[in-house]
């Protein structure tokens, strides 16, 4: 899986700062002590764990989860705004980078935009994730079923944590389920499985998390395409 926009460092130290500094400056965010500080440790964050260099919208959603952890939720607020799709539930993305633990391994998936927060006006639980197949970019390596379904099961593993609170109670919004079986071109064709199919699988993989996580029930799939 892969995305677009690498800001790959130049070889100088202070490169990561130079790039930060002006993230900031374009998002009119005040200079200053705390600035100059988030600045330094994300700068640090990404020398020592990306040091070939990091997707665009990563580090814009390291730069917010950096200003929640210090309070300076105004300014992780304007980062979330000038982000698609985040923008559309900012207050949402608040909350989850302020609380959420296991931030770093779902990053990828955050940044693009492949699993996101949800609002819905019948749920009554805050716990709606959506998660987009639209925006799963796959290699032509892994453009058959077996890699397919290997790819869905990484990244539900990553998300089932989302409903642990509520022993599996709450919604997954599943959104371009029919993104994934047809192939581009002038003659488009089935390449890869029904959006049925899909449903079937996903619905398995919580069916055995609930026996595993001791959960009272199994988040609600819900087809955001209909």
């Amino acid at each position: 899986m892969k995305s677009s926009g690498l800001y790959v460092i130049k070889p100088r130290q202070d490169a990561w700062t130079e790039h930060l500094q002006e993230i900031f400056k374009n998002l009119d965010i005040p200079s200053g002590t705390v600035s100059d500080n988030l600045v330094a440790s994300v700068g640090m964050y990404c020398r020592t764990f990306h040091p070939q260099g990091v997707q665009s919208a990563d580090l814009k959603l390291l730069l917010a989860r950096a200003c929640c952890a210090v309070g300076e939720r105004a300014a992780a607020r304007r980062i979330l705004k000038s982000m698609h799709p985040h923008g559309h539930h900012v207050s949402r993305w608040l909350e989850i980078l302020s609380e959420l633990h296991h931030f770093p391994e779902l990053l990828p998936y955050f940044s693009i935009g492949i699993i996101r927060p949800a609002e819905w006006a019948g749920a009554q639980l805050d716990r709606m994730w959506t998660l987009d197949f639209g925006r799963l970019h796959l290699s032509e390596s892994e453009r058959h079923e077996m890699m397919l379904y290997r790819s869905i099961r990484v990244i539900l593993e990553k998300m089932f944590v989302f409903w642990e609170a509520t022993t599996g109670e709450g919604i997954l919004g599943l959104k371009n389920l029919s993104a994934l079986n047809i192939e581009g071109g002038d003659r488009k064709k089935q390449t890869l499985t029904a959006a049925e199919d899909l449903l079937k699988y996903i619905t398995d993989l919580f069916r055995q998390q609930q026996s595993l996580r001791n959960w009272s029930t199994v988040p609600s799939l819900l087809n955001l395409d209909l």
